[in-house]
């Protein structure tokens, strides 16, 4: 290969919506060109936009035809899902044959990404890194296992992850874990931290307010605790089950226990002083607010240990994981921590000692080596 283009690295991660994720990827990103790789930012959707560059970073747009998604009717948003997706196979193979990446950095769309590298017809290195849960469909069983197999390497965030895209694709010996970053150093935690911690009485639940977050088993498991005149739940976070929620909690009486606050830009105190947070989702990935929590030594009770919760929480020694969508569990689990501050106090503890392994600098040393490997 032209020594141009020997440390030439392109991040595909079209229509990057999620923070974690973006945040994640463009950390990455950096990382990798402060170890003297060039990076080429490919954009579909102004992924990239408004986001400070090191000098060794070029933003490269794709395309600039396309708009915002349908934002209602099924129908609507999968015909144009497919129109961008082909478009993208055509523009992004023009990328490649003109600037011949050593390695094409894909975390989104991995099959339009292969299918452009067929279709250039250039030998370049195709590393898939897959950050979230995935849904399990058919259309995915079937070419994730040609995509899979075909690439150089394929990065899962957490080890139960690529437990299950080994289930799903048979790919072995190119799967790799690596932790996703969600820190760059613990500064950011730090102050918030070391403050003093204000005497409030509340469990916490954050995220988007969706079926898969599952805040109604929070908030049937916290009525289980009336009793505890004082106690409050506080739940941060919006989407499109809010009012359903607060129509449980009513239905329930418990209108002036529970708060819902909406989203917020910076929930970081709110974890910080909660008695814990509580993750009762039906499936995760690798949560971003688990990460903060054990940066600010709040515990952690989950509901899920599907994806890299039963990891972030060592299986039990740095958090409490409850059965799945049980009620009665949750709720015992809720009066363990409130009863035994102890024991809060020694997950906590231990979660803390092993944040590091969530840092970006762990992360990106990780990735180089994969990348000096292929």
């Amino acid at each position: 290969m032209n020594k141009e283009y020997e440390n030439k690295i392109a991040i595909f991660s079209p229509f990057l919506n999620p923070v974690g994720v973006k945040r994640a990827t463009f950390g990455l990103s950096k990382k990798f060109s402060e170890n003297g790789y060039d990076i080429n930012l490919l954009s579909v959707h102004k992924e990239w936009d408004n986001l400070k560059l090191n000098k060794n970073m070029k933003l490269i747009r794709l395309s600039t035809n396309f708009k915002n998604f349908p934002t209602t009717g099924y129908l609507a948003f999968r015909i144009t899902s497919l129109i961008i997706s082909l478009r993208t196979i055509f523009t992004l193979s023009r990328y490649i044959k003109a600037n011949k990446p050593k390695i094409l950095f894909v975390s989104m769309m991995p099959f339009v990404a292969w299918l452009a590298i067929k279709l250039s017809r250039k030998n370049i290195k195709l590393v898939i890194s897959i950050q979230g849960y995935p849904r399990n469909n058919l259309f995915r069983r079937i070419t994730w296992k040609k995509v899979f197999g075909d690439a150089d390497k394929v990065i899962t965030e957490s080890k139960s992850l690529m437990k299950l895209i080994h289930q799903l694709t048979n790919a072995e010996e190119n799967l790799k874990y690596i932790y996703n970053p969600h820190f760059e150093n613990q500064d950011e935690f730090q102050a918030i931290r070391e403050s003093v911690k204000e005497s409030n009485n509340y469990i916490l639940g954050l995220g988007r307010l969706t079926k898969q977050k599952n805040f109604k088993l929070l908030i049937h498991a916290f009525e289980k605790l009336k009793n505890r005149d004082d106690l409050k739940l506080i739940i941060v976070g919006d989407g499109e089950e809010k009012n359903s929620l607060e129509k449980i909690s009513n239905d329930l009486g418990l209108k002036s226990k529970i708060i819902f606050t909406g989203q917020l830009k910076n929930p970081l105190n709110y974890i910080k002083n909660a008695k814990m947070l509580i993750i009762p989702s039906l499936w995760e990935g690798l949560p971003r607010v688990a990460i903060e929590a054990q940066a600010l030594k709040t515990p952690i009770i989950s509901s899920c240990n599907e994806g890299g919760l039963g990891e972030i929480l060592i299986n039990g020694e740095a958090g409490q994981l409850v059965l799945k969508n049980d009620i009665n569990d949750l709720a015992k689990a809720i009066n363990r921590y409130l009863d035994d501050e102890k024991l809060a106090s020694s997950h906590a503890e231990e979660a803390f000692k092993n944040i590091n392994r969530f840092s970006l600098e762990s992360s990106s040393n990780e990735y180089l080596k994969v990348f000096s490997e292929i």
